[in-house]
């Protein structure tokens, strides 16, 4: 099955069936559904390589960061924007469970916000951050300790309150909101 009839024909398919189409499909496996998002916006790929950049500074040796790589929980499967993980030699997709998740907001801003969220959540990402370029906002968010499987807010930057440091547990990094677009 070749991505394009998969997605053309839109009905679901098996994690198998999804797996076959290679290691670098430019879609997401979620809910044994394929999900499709436009290509980024010039702006959306800015912020994703400023953070990407940034990140590379502070990080420790233990761990790297991707900008749009597979990574895999259960039978679903996802490309976030920006993924700081353990450091590792898996190459097609990671299986472990990363540190911080960046998702920049873009046309299907209804995934970033509800699905990814939710799905993040339940497999226990710590730290989940929400950029939205066009608002001037970065939402960070982590796994709140009394509602397990649920995310809170832990700052909410914009572009009024400029630069602030944002802690992801294994570091820590300053992030101004005026400068990712």
């Amino acid at each position: 099955m070749s991505v394009s009839h998969a997605v053309v024909d839109g009905r679901p398919v098996t994690v198998e069936e999804y797996r076959a189409l290679g290691e670098d499909p430019a879609v997401e496996y979620i809910d044994g559904r394929l999900a499709v998002s436009p290509s980024p916006s010039r702006r959306h790929q800015k912020a994703c390589t400023r953070l990407v950049a940034a990140l590379e500074q502070v990080l420790p040796a233990t761990h790297d960061v991707a900008m749009a790589w597979s990574w895999t929980t259960g039978t679903d499967e996802f490309i976030p924007d920006v993924m700081v993980h353990e450091a590792t030699t898996e190459s097609a997709r990671f299986t472990g469970t990363p540190t911080l998740l960046i998702e920049v907001l873009s046309g299907n801003r209804r995934d970033d916000l509800v699905l990814q969220r939710r799905k993040y959540a339940a497999a226990r990402v710590p730290h989940y951050w929400v950029v939205d370029v066009d608002a001037g906002t970065v939402e960070a968010l982590e796994l709140d300790p009394d509602e397990p499987g649920n995310y809170r807010v832990a700052r909410l930057l914009d572009v009024d309150n400029g630069a602030q440091a944002l802690d992801f547990g294994v570091a820590s990094l300053v992030v101004d909101p005026r400068r990712l677009a």
